[in-house]
């Protein structure tokens, strides 16, 4: 299944479950973040990003979400693996939310989940691709997870606003093509990041 048409797929999801007899049933909301991504490997530098999703209600404790992340990093020099660039983490990831405790106004939870990680990397146009003899570096898509902790504050019967603090596992495999039509070297990059994230929650 190519990129776009899971893209489609989750698409499709979010709107039947924000469907008039889903919402009789159980309560929906839909929720945006901005997030702030801290990475463990040293070469990639600190970024940002945001986040669109839903949220589906099982009872008063339990929920399920399905997200579409996006962040964007830039990345330095090295050896034998990634040149100087731009790298873009995409990841369509669903998670499980369990709330510690309610009242009125206040929420903690704990979180897990996972999904599909779409990567790219753009290399700096300062790179001299020449010199380098390197057409291109690419990076394998694939399953990552994450989990967490957060904090709801209901600031009205509908709208709410988050924090969390989380944690995102992912290695990937990554190649570097070359001009010269030599066979592609392959090396292994550490896509995992600790993230901090504020956002609105609005349900129906």
């Amino acid at each position: 299944m190519s990129r776009y048409l899971k893209i489609t797929a989750m698409v499709l999801l979010l709107v039947v479950l924000t469907s008039s007899g889903f919402a009789q049933l159980r309560r929906l909301g839909f929720f945006i973040n901005a997030a702030g991504y801290f990475p463990t490997q040293k070469n990639i530098n600190a970024g940002y990003g945001s986040g669109i999703g839903g949220v589906f209600y099982l009872n008063p404790e339990i929920s399920v979400s399905l997200e579409w992340k996006y962040s964007r990093f830039s990345v330095d020099k090295e050896q034998g693996k990634f040149l100087d660039g731009r790298l873009t983490v995409t990841p369509l990831v669903a998670s499980v939310h369990y709330n510690i405790s309610m009242s009125e106004t206040f929420s903690p939870y704990v979180f897990a989940g996972g999904g599909l990680f779409f990567s790219s990397f753009r290399l700096d146009e300062r790179v001299d691709l020449e010199e380098e003899n390197v057409r291109r570096q690419e990076i394998k898509n694939g399953l990552g997870f994450y989990g967490g902790i957060g904090s709801m504050i209901k600031l009205n019967t509908r709208l709410s606003l988050f924090f969390e603090g989380l944690y995102l596992r992912r290695i990937a495999d990554a190649e570097t093509i070359y001009f010269d039509n030599s066979p592609a070297t392959t090396f292994r990059v550490n896509l995992s990041s600790f993230s901090v994230l504020v956002g609105l929650d609005y349900f129906y």
